[in-house]
């Protein structure tokens, strides 16, 4: 039997495969590849859609002649991944990506299995009607910890406490401080100094996480004993269309849909020091004249806002009272504290604000005319940011107040 290094120089070699073995955390092993084939007596079902197994790198970031990551899009139509996912989950299975030549028409392996890859499952980062897909980490990558930790989604992405003593971490943060992992959601009604609503006589006691769970626990805007809470991590709203009217035109017209940029289970940045980068656009609505866009810093509690530049053209910072139509504008509307804010460009007819608060985000308000932004597709904006807010010691260790 010829080898793989032989086959490689051939002009026409037989069919090239990747056969995976991911073993789960309850004993199954599914087998994929990207033909129905038996190779050493196991059968590989027909799958792999799509990978990235022939991006190898030569050296990754740790020195490692390895892929670091293995991304696959897995058939789903018949949702035999979405019932494993539900029942046991793709974290922690542990994987094992042979390659060999396979002789399709014989139906037998032509070459020797080498192992390429051994890697440890992550949750799914999608899934639709018709895939699903999945991310691999190679096992001698030391880096356990995914960052950025936050994803962008609909759902608030906020740990909420259960109990009374979690629900004091909520409020105070513990050891940790605003560090603690409660402390985003910060639900605490029954605690001295709390914030939230009551279910009934007793506080809750879970949350599914939805825009409106948290406004029935108070923690979306304003709780029962006005409180303001505005907590909310989620990314739910999205403008409707509305009639509009450009600058000397006769009639009126619906203003134009621009795609979301920042689609959901994108990371949230996280952003230290001082730097240029593209945040991503939340969302865009050209009112016939400006086009207005909110803009998602990042994670966590910024120090501050340099400058904003949209297509090539820097933008000054909105002032009270001063028509900047022609100019354009930006604000911060979050600077990511716990406690969001709302963006007042999008209210509704008693100017109840419609959008979400943003609670430990910072996101920003930009306003452009057409000029600069014609308002049929997403401009490309740049931000000099002050990045995150971080704790500091003095000699003796102990921390200063920021």
């Amino acid at each position: 039997m010829p080898t793989i290094d032989q086959y490689k120089e051939q002009e026409a070699p037989p069919t090239p495969l990747f056969l995976f073995d991911c073993a789960l955390s309850s004993g199954v092993t599914e087998r994929w590849s990207t033909h129905a084939v038996t190779v050493g007596g196991n059968a590989y079902g027909a799958r792999l859609l799509q990978h990235n197994l022939f991006t190898l790198q030569a050296s990754s970031n740790e020195g490692l002649d390895a892929a670091q990551k293995i991304t696959v899009t897995l058939a789903n139509a018949d949702s035999h991944f979405s019932q494993i996912e539900r029942e046991t989950g793709f974290k922690g299975a542990q994987v094992t990506i042979q390659f060999l030549f396979y002789d399709v028409a014989a139906g037998a392996a032509a070459s020797e299995a080498r192992m390429i890859f051994r890697g440890i499952g992550n949750p799914p980062e999608e899934i639709t009607e018709s895939a699903l897909r999945l991310t691999f980490t190679n096992r001698l990558n030391l880096q356990r910890i995914i960052l950025p930790e936050v994803r962008i989604e609909r759902r608030c992405p906020w740990l909420f406490p259960s109990s009374a003593a979690q629900r004091q971490e909520a409020l105070s943060g513990g050891n940790k401080g605003k560090y603690a992992a409660l402390h985003r959601c910060g639900y605490s009604p029954d605690q001295s100094g709390g914030v939230g609503n009551l279910s009934g006589p007793a506080p809750f006691t879970s949350c599914d996480f939805p825009r409106a769970s948290c406004v029935a626990r108070g923690m979306f805007d304003i709780d029962q004993a006005s409180h303001v809470t505005r907590r909310f991590g989620g990314v739910e709203f999205v403008p409707s269309q509305i009639q509009v009217r450009s600058f000397g035109e006769a009639g009126t017209h619906l203003s134009s849909l621009i795609d979301n940029q920042a689609r959901y289970n994108d990371f949230v940045p996280l952003v230290y020091g001082t730097a240029w980068y593209n945040p991503p656009i939340v969302f865009a609505r050209n009112d016939g004249n400006l086009t207005r866009m909110e803009v998602l810093l990042g994670m966590g509690e910024i120090d501050g806002v340099v400058k904003v530049v949209v297509n090539g053209v820097e933008i000054p910072q909105g002032q009270t009272g001063v028509n900047m139509t022609a100019t354009g504008w930006f604000n911060v509307v979050s600077g990511g504290a716990v406690t969001g804010a709302f963006n007042l460009d999008f209210t509704d007819g008693f100017g109840i604000p419609l959008g979400d608060p943003y609670g430990s985000m910072a996101f920003l308000s930009v306003v452009v005319p057409n000029q600069i932004s014609n308002g049929q597709s997403l401009p490309k904006i740049d931000v000099l940011l002050k990045g995150l807010k971080l704790e500091q010691f003095d000699a003796n260790g102990a921390s200063l107040v920021l």
